[in-house]
């Protein structure tokens, strides 16, 4: 019976085993799919020479390294971050850059139609050639300012889309880690429920940096890096946004979140508060101080009708880039082009016009150049964390993932073991029989 018995344990050691494997080469495919081991011990009888008593399951084991997950997760929140900016400073620079909205040719135009005027200023076609092209640059100003405009709310947009994703997952995590405490407690296998919930963590961590703690109970503690709760137990988290303001609601109480959130979420509120906002508010300066100059130059000037000159743009404070306009009854005859104390006739307030052109050029420049600078730079970074998550996700499928040919190779050994096992048994029946023959 020893034998049978013995036999007996390892052929349902042998079918655990096969199961456990078919179950892995099931998964192959599945995404965050974690492979799972049998794990045997022998049995020992205690009675004298008899050698022990079979083979028996001791468990299954998740082959997970959390280590390694950690690391994927750090990966997935650094590209998600970094990608997020690269992609709306790539759109910035194109916008600001492009020949058909830069503001350069605009400036080109206009300063060719003051020097258009320079030989005879007191002439109709080129005072309306200044105006044209004047309202043109008005045009490519608001076109920027429009832009930058619309990339907010976009910005913003994608901080709800983003806030209502996370939410979901935190509620997942939440969910799972009742269903894992449950199950835990039972003494059942959470192998699968665990690998739900790491890969939602892992989605998690490439909309904001987590940091997690694994509790006895078999349930995951996550935070955020600066210590803001996002799941705790069975309790999760929400993430919303007020206006501007992206805060986590937790038991009551509101934690702020900024652009050190990490993630795709602190992607966004970093481009915003750090790259949107301050080139949005250079664009205005700029529209503000070019429109400033050029209407205080020709105050100081005279028109055709000898009056003083007329300013030729005007804006609203705080969204000068958006609202540059040139006034709709301003006539060329109203230019003032001419000194006060040289007459109608003489350009020579044109001259000191024309001598706005460098810093007018400057500006814009410098906005677009430090642009491209940082866009480089971050479109670098992305490339650079779009490796490294592809190695760290390597480095987790190494240990946890399954391997095809690795599987067929011990599912061969098991098949073997099993056959090996129902010959015992069939040996130990032939014996047996022998046995009774003879009695």
């Amino acid at each position: 019976m020893a034998m049978i018995n013995n036999g007996l344990s390892g052929l349902q050691a042998a079918q655990a085993a096969l199961n456990t494997m078919s179950q892995n080469v099931a998964n192959v495919n599945v995404p965050g799919y974690t492979r799972q081991e049998v794990q045997l011990a022998a049995r020992q009888s205690g009675f004298g020479v008899m050698g022990g008593s079979g083979v028996q399951v001791t468990g299954m084991r998740r082959v997970a390294d959390e280590f390694l997950t950690a690391q994927l997760w750090r990966a997935e929140s650094e590209a998600g971050e970094r990608r997020q900016v690269s992609d709306y400073l790539g759109q910035m620079e194109t916008v600001l850059g492009s020949e058909d909205s830069s503001l350069l040719p605009g400036l080109n135009q206009f300063f060719a139609a003051l020097n258009g005027a320079a030989e005879t200023p007191q002439s109709m076609a080129p005072r309306q050639q200044i105006i044209a092209s004047a309202k043109a640059l008005t045009q490519r100003f608001n076109h920027l300012g429009s832009q930058l405009d619309a990339q907010e709310r976009r910005v913003l947009d994608q901080l709800d889309a983003t806030n209502s994703q996370a939410n979901s997952l935190l509620t997942q995590v939440a969910e799972l880690n009742q269903k894992i405490k449950s199950v835990a407690a039972r003494g059942g296998n959470a192998g699968i429920l665990q690998d739900s919930r790491d890969e939602a963590l892992r989605q998690l961590a490439g909309l904001v940096d987590i940091r997690t703690a694994q509790q006895a109970d078999g349930t995951i503690n996550v935070s955020l890096e600066q210590g803001q709760p996002l799941v705790l137990g069975s309790q999760a988290a929400q993430i919303s946004r007020d206006d501007t303001r992206v805060s986590v609601h937790f038991s009551g109480q509101d934690y702020p979140l900024d652009g050190s959130t990490g993630g795709s979420l602190g992607g966004l509120m970093l481009h915003r508060e750090q790259q949107l906002q301050p080139a949005h508010n250079e664009m205005n300066r700029i529209a503000e101080e070019f429109a400033t100059q050029v209407n205080q130059q020709l105050a100081k000037g005279v028109d055709l009708n000898g009056q003083p000159g007329a300013p030729l743009f005007e804006f609203t404070a705080g969204d000068a880039a958006g609202s540059l306009k040139v006034p709709d009854d301003l006539t060329p005859e109203q230019l003032a082009l001419a000194a006060g104390a040289g007459g109608p006739g003489n350009n020579d307030n044109l001259q000191t016009l024309l001598g706005l052109e460098d810093a007018s050029y400057e500006s814009y420049r410098s906005l677009v150049g430090d642009l491209a600078i940082t866009s480089a730079q971050w479109q670098a970074d992305a490339a650079a964390s779009d490796n490294i998550r592809t190695e760290a996700q390597a480095r987790r499928d190494g240990v946890s993932g399954v391997n095809l040919d690795e599987e067929a190779m011990n599912m061969m050994n098991y098949v073997q073991n099993y056959q090996a096992n129902a010959k015992v048994i069939g040996t130990a029946d032939q014996l047996f029989n022998t046995l009774l023959n003879m009695i």
